[in-house]
């Protein structure tokens, strides 16, 4: 009888843990807003960031990046602004969120929501499959000389 008991909270738990920490697809993203942003702001010159389906990529400059698991996204009207509001975690599991306005004007622009005079641009395709391939010829030299 214990032992019956003990399987069926061991069972719980399992599930609880699953459903907590298992990052399902996100599909409430925006089609406009999925790629890589970023500004002609001089101080932000080698910083990007990166909305997928899925994840929030912070690019930090040179090589370092952070990428979170995008949990949710809420959209929301404040005066005549589009407000977006990305809830994200780490792999630890600690939970973060992003604000920003979306204007659609002229290919589209975000602004965060703690720095409105600063504009983000998405790149062109054209630009970031470039980007993304010295990306990754990069990262890959990185596990090269991990290994």
């Amino acid at each position: 009888m214990k032992l019956k008991w003990i399987v069926i909270v061991a069972l719980i738990l399992i599930g609880a843990s699953i459903f907590v920490f298992y990052p399902g697809k996100n599909t409430d993203i925006p089609l406009n807003l999925i790629g890589k942003w970023t500004t002609s702001e001089p101080r932000y010159q080698d910083r990007f960031f990166e909305i997928t389906k899925e994840t929030l990529t912070y690019g930090l400059g040179g090589d370092k990046i952070d990428v979170y698991l995008i949990s949710s996204m809420k959209e929301s009207l404040e005066g005549n602004n589009r407000l977006y509001t990305i809830n994200y975690k780490n792999t630890d599991g600690l939970k973060f969120t992003q604000s920003f306005y979306y204007h659609p004007e002229n290919g589209g622009s975000i602004q965060l929501k703690h720095q409105e005079h600063i504009e983000w641009h998405i790149m062109k395709d054209d630009v970031f499959k470039e980007q993304s391939e010295t990306d990754q010829n990069k990262k890959a030299g990185q596990n090269e000389t991990n290994s």
